[in-house]
């Protein structure tokens, strides 16, 4: 699938974002995906500040599994980072 058969998907602003930064950022929401499918499925990305792709998605507010979430997205942004040095944040979004 190409990438622009997917910008939809992802975003109004994920075309703004360069090719290795959307192919980043799907990779970011596939890995979170396996662990929280109806999280993924409501996440967009975009261009954030300082060259930090930003993902947006509802993240419940309830603290243990905000914490959870949060620690689980981390792992996999570090990993993007150190494999293609783009740095991705997850960021509360739209429910």
């Amino acid at each position: 699938m190409s990438l622009e058969a997917v910008s939809h998907h992802y975003g109004t602003y994920f075309s703004e974002l360069s090719y290795p930064e959307r192919r980043a950022a799907i990779r970011y929401i596939d890995e979170l995906s396996r662990r929280y499918p109806d999280l993924a499925a409501k996440a967009t990305a975009g261009p954030g500040n300082e060259g930090t792709v930003y993902v947006y998605a509802p993240v419940p507010t309830e603290d243990d599994q905000n914490i959870e979430i949060y620690e689980a997205s981390a792992d996999v942004a570090i990993d993007i980072l150190l494999d293609t040095g783009i740095s991705i944040a997850l960021m509360p979004g739209p429910e």
